[in-house]
């Protein structure tokens, strides 16, 4: 007998969409019978009509209220915005406080989750000039190694111009058999597009775009592919946003390890929605013009992009208001970690992607690269019991009220979708159904 049996409902995997009944023992799933295949559960989950997906998992996730005001999103809210929106695994990027840069700061950014977090969490490790910490980061469990060749991290890890750093660092990180997350863009040109629009008389969020070109983009993401490729370290482009840096990519998939990903936002939104959203619609890299856009759509539904993230930067409503009066304080960024898989979901309805090409992006191939699967990403025999049961015929109305960030906004507020989350389970046990949390937080540290 399973502790747990989840029946009738129709599982999605990268490939397919298929009827079957899971069987849970413990954490894990211990098997996947096909209809008519008799089993029995001390609990049973009747998924009828349901959709059953893996977890996802958030490559891309900012949580900056460790150390700060806890007017910031701390592990428990943001985990719990994670849990609603169906997402069981984040990756959590090292520029909040404590930065994840050394090994001290690690460990203080790992336990502050134990008790706290709803939901399983890696840390990704920060590294740049002069780092010698690479090999103990490593064994405590860092899932990545992060490099920002401009903005981003403190201005001590930021690689900038330094080609000999770049390579020394992806040469360290390929040592211990680690990626190496690439934030690109040309900090000298960025300096110098930002100089020259400072003095614009009517700045808007198109005037911050402009200091974060498709060209200095794609300068970075070229350097760091070479480097790459002569060093033969495995790295993972940031924040894909642009055509021309899709074509770099392509032409690098055979010369270097090379993964990459864009964020939702970048998927549903414009240039021009960004123009309506004002200081709301500040993000980095830009949202850029309509047909970028159908390019990224395009490249996720072709595989040529491995993976869609959130890059939640849960700023507050009043911080982003500043930002209405004076463009150049708005804080870049969206909130996006409970909306991921509604965004996925809306791009589903416009029929740009499909439940398999969410699936693909943002459950098995974020776990694949980053060393999780088959552990997490996946419905199959072994791996954990990280599902989510989604309604096909139950629509969804989005809106700030359900949120729960601190950042208690949504750029998705008023898009209806047309299907809603039922329930969420973490390693077999239900930890969002029916609009709340039934269980005190059983998140764990997760390490490749």
């Amino acid at each position: 007998m399973f502790d747990l049996v989840i029946r009738n409902g129709r599982l999605v995997s990268p490939d397919a969409t298929t009827p079957g009944t899971i069987g849970i023992s413990g954490s894990s799933i211990a098997t996947i019978a096909p209809p008519g295949e008799q089993i029995v559960g001390a609990n049973e989950i009747d998924a009828t009509g349901m959709l059953i997906l893996p977890g996802l998992v958030d490559a891309h996730v900012h949580i900056p209220g460790f150390l700060l005001s806890s007017r910031l999103d701390d592990f428990t809210s943001a985990s719990k915005a994670a849990a609603a929106g169906g997402v069981t695994t984040v990756l959590l990027m090292p520029t909040d406080d404590p930065r994840t840069a050394t090994p001290f700061y690690f460990e203080q950014k790992r336990d502050s989750g134990i008790g706290r977090s709803y939901i399983d969490y890696a840390l990704q490790a920060i590294v740049g000039p002069m780092s010698e910490s690479i090999d103990d980061l490593a064994a405590l469990g860092a899932v990545s190694f992060e490099l920002f060749l401009a903005y981003g991290g403190m201005p001590n890890f930021i690689i900038g111009n330094d080609d000999y750093e770049l390579a020394r660092t992806l040469r360290l990180i390929r040592d211990v058999g680690g990626i190496a997350g690439i934030t690109p863009h040309s900090p000298s040109l960025i300096a110098r597009l930002t100089a020259e629009h400072r003095d614009d008389p009517d700045p808007t969020v198109a005037t911050i775009a402009a200091t974060r070109s498709i060209l200095s983009e794609a300068l970075g993401i070229a350097r760091a592919c070479t480097a790459a490729a002569d060093t033969r370290a495995q790295i993972h482009i940031r924040a894909v946003s642009s055509r021309q840096s899709l074509d770099l990519i392509r032409r690098f998939k055979d010369l270097a390890a090379l993964s990459s990903e864009v964020m939702s936002h970048h998927l549903l939104f414009d240039a021009e929605d960004a123009k309506r959203m004002g200081a709301y619609g500040v993000i980095t890299p830009p949202l850029r013009h309509a047909s970028e856009r159908a390019a990224l759509q395009d490249a996720v539904r072709a595989g040529e992009i491995d993976m869609v993230v959130s890059d939640h930067s849960p700023h507050l409503r009043e911080d982003k208001e500043r930002g209405q009066a004076d463009i150049w304080t708005a804080p870049p960024g969206m909130t996006g970690l409970q909306t991921l898989c509604a965004s996925m979901l809306a791009l589903i309805d416009d029929g740009k992607l499909t439940l398999q090409d969410m699936v693909r992006t943002c459950c098995e191939n974020p776990a694949r690269w980053f060393r999780l699967y088959p552990r997490k990403g996946t419905l199959r025999s072994g791996a954990d019991a990280d599902i989510v049961i989604l309604n096909p015929s139950q629509p969804t109305l989005i809106s700030d009220s359900d949120q729960h960030s601190k950042a208690d906004y949504t750029t998705l507020a008023g898009r209806k979708i047309s299907a809603r989350i039922e329930r969420v389970l973490l390693r077999g046990q239900t930890i969002f159904a029916d609009g709340g949390f039934p269980s005190a937080p059983t998140g764990r540290f997760v390490r490749p």
